[in-house]
């Protein structure tokens, strides 16, 4: 059994999306250990080919990685408000997310849009924007992201604190 199991570690850990170095550093092993049971080169003890066979059945439950939507639209902090509301028309999306650099600091949603009052040529969008959504990793369960849009327009998946990714309730709602 555990024999066939070798077999499939690097199957599994190719369909779970994970690089070696991922797989390793979450069952506890070094990098190149999973590439020599994955080579056949090392005859591993089965605690460990049960903690990386546990770590790849984790990867296979419902992340919310499987539903984001990996294109961000976004603005910068100092972007006006017409090049907000140019962009979500263009690209048909009701919100945008605002960056100061790389750091997200905030959302501006259609409803700010609604609310503003000013000079959309010369206001920039730190002015109009609200609070920056939720910010979830990869594996977060799409059910804790669920709860989370029922009180926020969107959350935002995270990679080494960058933003890879955005979900919303249509994305969850398109799920298969």
């Amino acid at each position: 059994m555990v024999i066939m199991e070798l077999s499939e570690i690097r199957r599994l850990r190719q369909k779970a999306g994970m690089s070696q170095t991922e797989l390793a550093q979450k069952a506890g092993v070094s990098q190149a250990h999973i590439a020599k049971i994955e080579s056949g080169k090392v005859d591993p003890r089965y605690s460990t080919v049960d903690r990386i066979l546990r770590c790849l059945k984790e990867e296979q439950k419902d992340h919310c990685s499987k539903y984001m939507t990996e294109t961000l639209f976004s603005v910068q902090v100092d972007d006006t408000v017409d090049m907000v509301t140019e962009i979500m028309g263009e690209r048909g999306v009701s919100q945008l997310l605002v960056f100061r650099g790389e750091s997200i600091v905030g959302m501006i949603t259609e409803e700010d849009l609604l609310r503003f009052k000013g000079n959309p040529g010369n206001t920039p969008a730190g002015e109009v924007m609200s609070e920056p959504p939720p910010t979830v990793s990869r594996s977060t369960s799409s059910d804790t992201v669920k709860e989370l849009l029922l009180e926020f327009p969107a959350v935002v998946v995270v990679d080494r604190d960058k933003a890879v990714g955005i979900l919303t309730k249509s994305d969850l709602i398109k799920r298969d």
